[in-house]
């Protein structure tokens, strides 16, 4: 996040790097400040709360995407001329 020590992080930090929170690309000591933040920032918990849930929705609709039949089509083609 930034180079310089910190001993806590305010709401602007928290709203910047929310999704590198999500995808556990902070270091262990930003993660800790941004736990932290969040222990005592309830607009802050929620909003991480309500993300990490848009994301767990987002992975699950992905799931049930079929691809168009047009690619399917390719794909078996590709594969024919193959063998």
């Amino acid at each position: 996040m930034t180079s310089s020590k910190k001993d806590k992080y305010d709401c602007a930090e928290i709203e910047k790097y929310v999704q590198q929170y999500l995808d556990g690309m902070l270091s262990e000591e930003e993660m800790r400040l941004f736990d932290e933040h969040l222990d005592y920032c309830l607009p802050c918990d929620k909003k991480i709360e309500f993300e990490k849930k848009l994301k767990d929705v987002v992975k699950l609709k992905i799931k049930h995407v079929l691809p168009p039949e047009q690619l399917n089509n390719e794909i078996d083609t590709i594969l024919k001329d193959l063998n």
